[in-house]
């Protein structure tokens, strides 16, 4: 596979790069020699002539625009985005509040919006452009206690792949999706509550059994995405994580489980057209 020429993604804009994976890409990237525009809430804490760290709330899109404006005015352009600010949870469906849910949609879902909503014009103004989304094994695979935070990465992996679709013609898109890093720092940020509902205690954290036996390890997984995004083609998604594949390979059989029930009765549905025969 060809390497991409390394001027197309010269300088990053990285989000949530004040701890877990948004630090741990900030700073392998700059090790290669590239740019990064580190933002997060609390400014990233990375010294580096090519870093420019920033506060930026994702949710508040005009703090976006203005770190964008900063790291286009010190580096000359910005090449990539990637999206990693995000917030986890683990509350049973029945004990969520409207109020949480859309505290973690707002940030998880809507701030990679924001982000995108400012990157895609100037990406299609340069003929140029990377996007990675960091979705989660969550936005494929569904887990119990998970109704807040999966809810936010699979509407994240709809619209990864929606403006992966449109924007074929000047940008790259990719989600990766990593399954259970311990050093994400999301496990310390999750707010979690546990229920008094007796029909969901000692329900199991996903509708496969299977053991982990195994740790992921996050300074392995970062050089992988790196060194995809230097490829000239990327896939659609990037599963990183052994749990993560286990999962996703059980979601992709329940899917083709469920489209051989349904395919008698999905034709069923269309009608013989004359005009534009089969």
């Amino acid at each position: 596979m060809r390497n991409i020429d390394k001027e197309k993604i010269r300088t990053w804009f990285i989000t949530g790069a004040s701890s877990g994976v948004g630090y741990a890409l900030a700073t392998e990237l700059l090790n290669r020699g590239y740019n990064v525009v580190a933002v997060s809430r609390r400014v990233p804490n990375i010294e580096h002539k090519n870093a420019l760290c920033l506060s930026v709330d994702v949710t508040k899109p005009e703090t976006i625009k203005s770190a964008m404006n900063k790291g286009i005015e010190k580096f000359g352009k910005i090449d990539v985005l990637s999206n990693n600010a995000g917030i986890s949870a683990n509350i049973i469906f029945e004990d969520e509040t409207i109020e949480h849910m859309k505290e973690v949609m707002e940030t998880n879902y809507w701030g990679a919006y924001n982000t995108m909503k400012e990157f895609v014009p100037y990406f299609r103004k340069n003929k140029n452009g990377t996007i990675i989304n960091n979705t989660s094994q969550s936005g494929l695979t569904p887990r119990s206690m998970g109704s807040a935070y999966c809810s936010s990465k699979y509407a994240l992996e709809g619209l990864n792949s929606v403006v992966w679709f449109e924007t074929k013609s000047f940008c790259r898109v990719m989600a990766f999706e990593l399954g259970g890093f311990q050093q994400t720092n999301v496990f310390k940020s999750m707010e979690q509550k546990n229920t008094e509902i007796t029909e969901y205690k000692n329900l199991p954290n996903t509708y496969i059994k299977f053991y982990m036996t195994f740790k992921n390890q996050l300074d392995r997984a970062i050089p992988l995405i790196i060194n995809q995004i230097e490829k000239e083609k990327l896939p659609r998604r990037l599963i990183l994580g052994k749990d993560a594949y286990i999962k996703v390979k059980a979601e992709i059989a329940w899917l083709k489980k469920d489209l051989r029930f349904s395919k008698k009765r999905a034709l069923k549905c269309a009608k013989f057209d004359k005009e534009f025969p089969q």
